[in-house]
Order: C-alpha cells, then structure tokens, then sequence
C-alpha cells in the first residue's frame, strides 16, 4: 500500500511535465511554420 500511495505524486507529476512539454512542443511547432511561412 506505501508503494502505491508513493506512486500517485510521482506519476501526477510525470503527467504534469508530459503535458507541458507536449504543449510547448506544439507551440515551437506553430513558430516555426509561421516564421517559414513569412520568409
């Protein structure tokens, strides 16, 4: 039962971090096709 309660913050911030990298991939993604699309 300790394993698992240890578990739960560690994937809530795994979750976390994979969620904003995700979103900060997508955004890095956007810039660069506006700024190819601008050339």
């Amino acid at each position: 039962m300790m394993t698992f309660l240890r578990l739960i913050p560690v994937a809530l911030f795994s979750l976390t971090a994979l969620s904003l990298l995700t979103y900060q991939g997508i955004e890095i993604v956007h810039a660069l096709t506006e700024y190819v699309r601008n050339k």
